[in-house]
């Protein structure tokens, strides 16, 4: 964990640090396999039915998305979206 984390976590609480690096992941995630698509915001928006600006915060960490949400990007993407039942947490990821 950077020097950071480490510090914000003394703050605010480890699991509140993992839980942002987590939805960083997922967001990351999703950039990659848009692009990878060559598809613009807009087209995945209109694509899972959602507002441009909706995949733009997401994208940026601005806000968290909802499972409703993941799953509607997701199916826009074509790949599956797994949460992995195991006790790691840095198994939740969409996989391709």
């Amino acid at each position: 964990m950077s020097d950071f984390f480490e510090r914000y976590a003394k703050m605010r609480g480890e699991q509140h640090v993992q839980n942002l690096q987590y939805e960083g992941k997922i967001a990351a995630q999703i950039k990659t396999h848009r692009q990878q698509q060559k598809l613009s915001q807009q087209q995945l928006a209109d694509l899972a039915d959602l507002p441009k600006s909706t995949i733009g915060r997401i994208e940026a960490s601005i806000t968290s998305p909802k499972v409703d949400t993941l799953l509607q990007i997701s199916k826009a993407l074509n790949i599956p979206f797994i949460i992995d039942g195991t006790a790691d947490q840095k198994d939740i990821f969409l996989k391709t």
